[in-house]
C-alpha cells in the first residue's frame, strides 16, 4: 500500500483512484490537441448566434406556411358550402344545418362551427378583411410582421348561389 506524507496530517493513504502529481508538465502534442478543440468550437459560434438572433426571419417563413395552409383548409369549406355571407367583419358560411364562421380573435383567425368551438386557423394577424363578390371571397390579411396576404376563393360548384 502506498502512502504518502504531508506536513500537516502526516501520512495519509493515497486512493486508487486519483493518481499521484507528475511532473512532467504540458507537452506540445497537447498543447496543440487542445488548441484544434478550441478552433473547433469557435468556428461554430459565428453559426450558433445566426440561427439565436435571425429568430424573426424564422417566424415570418413560418407564417407564410400557416397562410398557405390556411388557404388551402379555406377553399375546401368555401367550395363545399351551401352559402356565404360577410357580416360585421366575420365570414360566414352555411353547410346544410351548420354555420361556420371564420372571426378575428385578439390577434389570431379562429374558426367556430355553430356558435361553439374555438378552432385557431391561422395566428399572428393584424387585421383581417373578408370581401364578397365574383362568385367567391377575398381574402385580405396583415400579419403582425407588416407583411400582406390576399386570396381570392371562387366556389366552383354553386356559382349562381353566391352572387
Amino acid at each position: 500500500m502506498k502512502y504518502a506524507f504531508s506536513i500537516k496530517t502526516g501520512p495519509a493513504k493515497i486512493s486508487k483512484t486519483v493518481k499521484p502529481f507528475n511532473h512532467e508538465g504540458f507537452t506540445l502534442l497537447e498543447t496543440l490537441l487542445s488548441f484544434t478543440m478550441f478552433c473547433m468550437l469557435a468556428s461554430f459560434l459565428p453559426l450558433f448566434f445566426s440561427i439565436v438572433f435571425n429568430h424573426a426571419s424564422i417566424d415570418a417563413r413560418i407564417q407564410k406556411m400557416e397562410w398557405e395552409l390556411f388557404l388551402s383548409q379555406i377553399k375546401k369549406e368555401i367550395q363545399s358550402c351551401d352559402d356565404l355571407l360577410v357580416v360585421n367583419g366575420q365570414l360566414v358560411l352555411m353547410d346544410g344545418t351548420d354555420i361556420v364562421t371564420f372571426e378575428k380573435y385578439n390577434n389570431q383567425l379562429r374558426r367556430r362551427v355553430n356558435t361553439k368551438g374555438h378552432e385557431i386557423v391561422l395566428q399572428n394577424v393584424e387585421s383581417i378583411r373578408f370581401v364578397k363578390g365574383g362568385g367567391g371571397v377575398k381574402i385580405e390579411v396583415k400579419d403582425t410582421f407588416a407583411k400582406y396576404h390576399t386570396a381570392t376563393i371562387y366556389s366552383f360548384i354553386r356559382l349562381g348561389q353566391l352572387q
